[in-house]
């Protein structure tokens, strides 16, 4: 700050120095006293000058910078603050990106949660269907075979009642062999209407 003061001073002061060198050089050439009269405002305006460059240091110099500082040090604030805005933000960013990930993770275990229990129902209901269609291929040989030995069974007693009715035919009559004929043959016709 001094090191400001100090050139500002230097670079209004120059002119007046300058124009005092010239007016002591002239005195000694012998110019006319209006020149002298320079040198006497020259000096007059430097005494002023420093007077208020003294005036402004000590009263407008100080408000001047705590102004500035207080201007530099909002101007630094307002910049921490956005840089701590836009890292947030940047945080906010990546958690938004990894619960996206996250939900694009469970959408995915959902979907092979739900197609590995539709493949498993699918195996169950093909499963029950077999076993089913087993118990109904079952059931229907038992009724096959339960039917085949009550017809068998229901053959013997038509064959044991047809064989005693022979038996009793024969027993009554004596027969001949066109008469054994005649009745195996009509044994047979009625086994075959029944």
């Amino acid at each position: 700050m001094t090191k400001r003061i100090a050139s500002l001073f230097l670079t209004l002061a120059a002119p007046t120095l300058t124009l005092a060198a010239e007016v002591g050089h002239a005195e000694k050439s012998g110019l006319p006293p209006s020149l002298d009269q320079g040198l006497m405002t020259g000096i007059v305006t430097l005494i002023v000058f420093l007077a208020l460059v003294v005036i402004l240091t000590k009263f407008a110099w100080g408000p001047i910078s705590k102004g500035l500082a207080e201007r530099e040090a909002k101007i630094r604030r307002d910049i921490d603050e956005a840089e701590a805005a836009r890292q947030a933000a940047e945080a906010k960013h990546q958690e938004y990106l990894a619960q996206l990930a996250k939900a694009g993770d469970e959408v995915r275990a959902i979907l092979a949660t739900a197609q590995a229990d539709a493949q498993a129902a699918a195996a169950r209901i093909k499963l029950q269907a077999q076993q089913e269609a087993e118990e109904s291929k079952e059931r229907t040989l038992r009724d096959i075979e339960s039917s085949r030995r009550a017809a068998v069974a229901e053959i013997h007693q038509q064959a044991a009642t047809l064989s005693t009715a022979i038996a009793e035919k024969i027993l009554r009559r004596n027969l001949n062999v066109d008469d054994q004929r005649e009745l195996v043959r009509g044994a047979l016709e009625q086994l075959g209407s029944n």
